[in-house]
């Protein structure tokens, strides 16, 4: 895509008029078409990038979810650990 389009001295004749014309606009279908294929390019990256951080951010509060119910149902060792720790310090049992 290295054609220029015609800007100045513009052909006076009509068949020349016309031809420079139609050159004109073909260069210029040519570069909508790779801006075109650039766009879907990108749209499609950005998709991708949004599945992938649907998929993370769903994992993450599945995790959530787990450590919670974890929590709630008294079975998760490191807050157990830690709320007891946090109670023997403050019994002054340990320090």
């Amino acid at each position: 895509m290295t054609d220029k389009l015609v800007s100045k001295n513009m052909p006076t004749d009509n068949r020349g008029l016309r031809d420079t014309l139609i050159s004109n606009f073909e260069i210029l279908q040519q570069y909508l078409d790779s801006f075109d294929e650039l766009t879907g390019k990108i749209n499609s990256d950005q998709a991708n990038q949004s599945t992938d951080l649907n998929k993370k951010l769903t994992d993450m509060q599945k995790e959530m979810n787990d450590k919670i119910k974890r929590i709630t149902l008294g079975t998760d060792e490191d807050t157990i650990r830690t709320v007891v720790t946090a109670i023997l310090q403050e019994q002054e049992v340990i320090k």
